[in-house]
Order: structure tokens, then C-alpha cells, then sequence
């Protein structure tokens, strides 16, 4: 089962029509709406949970001790709202597999900065390369710094940072956050850190297991 039934549905409801912006899923189906403190974060769809994203928040973990959750937005800034259908069935196999979620109305790190505060946010490569992409921050344009600085600043000021972990790419070849064209200024390189190649590598992504599962 999904959830506990009582007061749970009500946090949903709450959450999908807005009068909160998050809430916590334990492994045993409590919900709260007492969000934790500077936890670390894997967002993701899970669509579905693999063994990378449990190796990727493991591997995490070991150089961040705080409480480890995975995160699932309902909205996404590339795709249609999460129907509730199906956001109790990712929620149920993360639950069952032990881990405990968080569930938010916040597709980009700027606004999961601003209710998870002090997070050390758990991102891949492919995220990493969005997380630096102008095109997600046409509101972020102010002032004489580009979006993105101002975005990094947003989330700066909310105390969080990242965790980045490399992939591999087409030709086998595993690259980092230092195998990208554009550099991080300065002033924020030090909210990223790096997991080295021995500390994680996973070769498959959710989209090539649906893949290979169809």
C-alpha cells in the first residue's frame, strides 16, 4: 500500500492544489508535512528507481552525513504535470525499497532550494549540464549578471550546494563537471563537489532500462 489513508490523502490533495510545497514520505507510509533539516537530496522521476540512483545517494551519503531522502517533483518545467496515478506508483516501489521521499511542487533547483534550505542536492551529469542552462531561467533575468549567476545566487543564499556525479558517454569515455565547455565563476565553485569515478560510475540510465524493459 501506497500510504497511510487517513491523514495522508488530505497532505496530497493539499499539495496538488497548492496550499503546501512539500511533504515527507517515510519507507512505512507516514507522511508529514515537516520538512527535514539540510537534508541530502537525490531529485529525480525515478521512472523507474535503478540501482545507479541508490548507488549515486549511497556514494552521496559517505561525504555528507545527513539524513538521505530521494525527491519527486509533481511539476516539471519539460513535461506535464505528474498525474496522482502515477506518483503513488514511484512513491510505493521507493517505499518499499526502504528509502524515505520527498515529494515537492518545485521543478528546478532554485525553488527546491527555497523550501529545502541548507540541502546538499545529489545531481548526474545530465542534470549538472540543465542546472547550467540558461533556457530554464527566463525569469532569472535581472540585473547585470546572466540567469544562471542569478539562479546560483538564489540558491546560494538558501544554503544549499551539490553533489555532482560523472557519466559515461557515447564512446565510453567518463566525464565530469570539468569536461564541459563552460566554467562555474568563481565566487560559486565552491557549492560543488565532485564524486570521482571510483567513488560512482553507473552505465545505464532510467531511459535505457525502460528501454530494454519493453
Amino acid at each position: 500500500m501506497f500510504l497511510k489513508r487517513n491523514d495522508s490523502m488530505n497532505s496530497i490533495d493539499r499539495l496538488y492544489s497548492e496550499e503546501i510545497g512539500a511533504l515527507v514520505i517515510s519507507p512505512d507510509g507516514q507522511m508529514s508535512e515537516s520538512l527535514p533539516d539540510r537534508p541530502l537530496v537525490l531529485a529525480g522521476s525515478f521512472n523507474p528507481l535503478h540501482n545507479g540512483h541508490r548507488r549515486m545517494l549511497a556514494a552521496a551519503a559517505k561525504i555528507v552525513d545527513r539524513p538521505a531522502f530521494f525527491e519527486i517533483s509533481i511539476l516539471n518545467v519539460d513535461k506535464p504535470m505528474l498525474p496522482r496515478l502515477e506518483l503513488e506508483d514511484r512513491v510505493t516501489r521507493i517505499a518499499s525499497d526502504g528509502y524515505a521521499l520527498i515529494i515537492t511542487r518545485s521543478p528546478r533547483f532554485t525553488e527546491k532550494s527555497s523550501i529545502l534550505l541548507g540541502s546538499t542536492f545529489v545531481i548526474g551529469f545530465d542534470t549538472y549540464i540543465r542546472l547550467m542552462d540558461k533556457r530554464y531561467y527566463p525569469d532569472h533575468v535581472v540585473g547585470m549578471h546572466s540567469s544562471i549567476e542569478n539562479s546560483l545566487d538564489m540558491i546560494h543564499e538558501n544554503g544549499c550546494r551539490f553533489i555532482v556525479a560523472g557519466r559515461v558517454d557515447g564512446e565510453n569515455q567518463f566525464r565530469g563537471i570539468h569536461d564541459v565547455e563552460f566554467e562555474i565563476p568563481k565566487r560559486f565553485r565552491g557549492m560543488f563537489t565532485e564524486l570521482t569515478e571510483s567513488q560512482f560510475r553507473a552505465d545505464l540510465s532510467s531511459t535505457e532500462i525502460r528501454n530494454l524493459t519493453q
